[in-house]
């Protein structure tokens, strides 16, 4: 028996990229005090030495796409399942095991897909095709979660919004919970903790190596994550260029142009980041990219040997909401940042000092603060000394508490299953009602009109 069963939409392991690991970190951080079983792809990565497997606290299993037996099995003899992404939607048998259902939304995919698709696909019927279908995931996971992860208040209040109009908020609901606590809990992205720190001379060798004209006396900003279509690689690029003139130190570096999942579309926007690198004449000299993706144990590598952690973005719907995780890996590291102001980390930065924020798709904006953190030590020093007090907040058991906190509830009791309510099929009489006499039941009284709603089922 288990008391928690974490399901990856995303590899996890050796080669992961955000959902994996938070997967990853959850199972491992609520493996400190449940008994706990994470369920990862079979197309994860694995060499022969998986050092990841060493001295972790919980089981891992592997789940094929085209067999559901493990999954059924596992979750029968949990009594919470934690999923994530499209999990509900390729094993839809966890909607009838009796165990307690709590949903990760921290990435609200439907909306990524939204720009994901919006160059892939010419004809615009098929991206509404599969809008519709992502949306209909998204629903059935509202419809059937018992409990609901975000990862900041924004989130917060789209998934709440969700909720009301699928009627999980309800007046039997809020009598019980009128803040929503027992529905939703904000579960940030985390970072574990700091690793020893090396000298800049050891931590740069490497890099160079690999990277001839990045120098240990270079300015290097690192890209640390993939070239997703939502991100605004282009305007960095052109910013570089320009600031590159002015002081030649400048390095750009973009962690991969690839994603861990080898499952996932060919990222568009890396293609054209390359590309434009290239007829500026800038790669290989003040632009370089990596193309495989880093190992998980490993990363940590690259960021050491970076001076600034850039995330720059073009201003969109999926911004607001978003969450970006490369921004964790900064914290982490300690390096200024650099990013576009208008989604929940600029405002971080901003606030606190952690860096610089600009303009979506300002140039000029952008290449000023390029040169202002190349050139100017003290500035780059006052923002790690921030940083450093900020990330405690966001150390994996810190900000996993919530969910801790809430399977604790589940597993005393204290917490039950949520009863969804039934959709309710309109009938002739209710459209007939609602059609000729709605306007009506609007001047009685309110006692009246809801009496006679109730009794027709308007």
């Amino acid at each position: 028996m288990y008391d928690i069963f974490l399901i990856s939409d995303d590899v996890a392991g050796e080669k992961m990229a955000g959902p994996g690991i938070r997967a990853w970190e959850l199972a491992r951080s609520l493996a400190q005090k449940f008994k706990a079983v994470l369920a990862v792809p079979d197309y994860s990565y694995k060499s022969s030495k998986p050092r990841i497997l060493k001295n972790i606290d919980f089981d891992v299993i592997e789940y094929s796409l085209s067999d559901s037996a493990l999954i059924e099995e596992t979750g029968k003899k949990s009594r919470i399942i934690i999923i994530q992404g499209y999990v509900l939607s390729k094993f839809p048998v966890i909607k009838n095991l009796p165990a307690h259902l709590i949903c990760d939304l921290y990435v609200p995919f439907p909306l990524e897909t939204l720009f994901i698709h919006q160059k892939k696909m010419q004809s615009l019927k098929d991206r509404e095709y599969v809008h519709l279908k992502d949306l209909s995931v998204y629903n059935d996971q509202i419809r059937h979660g018992d409990h609901f992860l975000c990862a900041n208040l924004r989130q917060r209040d789209l998934f709440a919004g969700s909720l009301l109009s699928l009627n999980r908020i309800n007046p039997r609901y809020l009598d019980q919970s009128p803040v929503l606590d027992s529905l939703i809990s904000v579960v940030p992205f985390g970072i574990s903790r700091d690793e020893p720190q090396e000298k800049k001379q050891v931590k740069r060798d490497f890099l160079t190596n690999k990277f001839p004209q990045i120098q240990k006396d270079s300015v290097l900003f690192l890209w640390g994550g993939v070239i997703s279509n939502w991100f605004d690689p282009l305007t960095l690029i052109r910013a570089v260029k320009k600031a590159a003139a002015q002081n030649p130190k400048i390095k750009l570096l973009f962690l991969s142009t690839q994603h861990a999942n080898p499952l996932l579309p060919e990222l568009d926007m890396a293609k054209d980041a390359m590309e434009l690198s290239g007829t500026l004449g800038l790669t290989e000299k003040h632009v370089f990219f990596n193309h495989e993706w880093v190992d998980y144990q490993r990363r940590g590598e690259y960021f050491r040997a970076a001076d600034v952690g850039v995330s720059i973005h073009i201003n969109h719907f999926e911004t607001y909401y978003s969450f970006r995780t490369r921004i964790l890996d900064y914290l982490k590291y300690e390096l200024p940042i650099i990013c576009t102001q208008g989604d929940y980390f600029s405002e971080l930065v901003k606030e606190r000092g952690l860096g610089l924020t600009v303009g979506s798709e300002n140039q000029d904006d952008l290449t000023s603060a390029i040169l202002r953190l190349a050139g100017d030590p003290q500035i780059c020093q006052e923002s790690k000394k921030r940083i450093r007090e900020t990330k405690k907040s966001f150390y994996w058991e810190t900000v996993s508490e919530p969910l801790v906190k809430y399977c604790s509830k589940v597993l005393s009791g204290e917490e039950k299953k949520k009863t969804v309510p039934a959709e309710r099929k309109e009938g002739a009489l209710k459209a007939l009602g609602k059609k000729y006499f709605w306007f009506s039941f609007q001047k009685l009284p309110m006692k009246i009109s809801s009496k006679i709603r109730r009794f027709f089922k308007f």
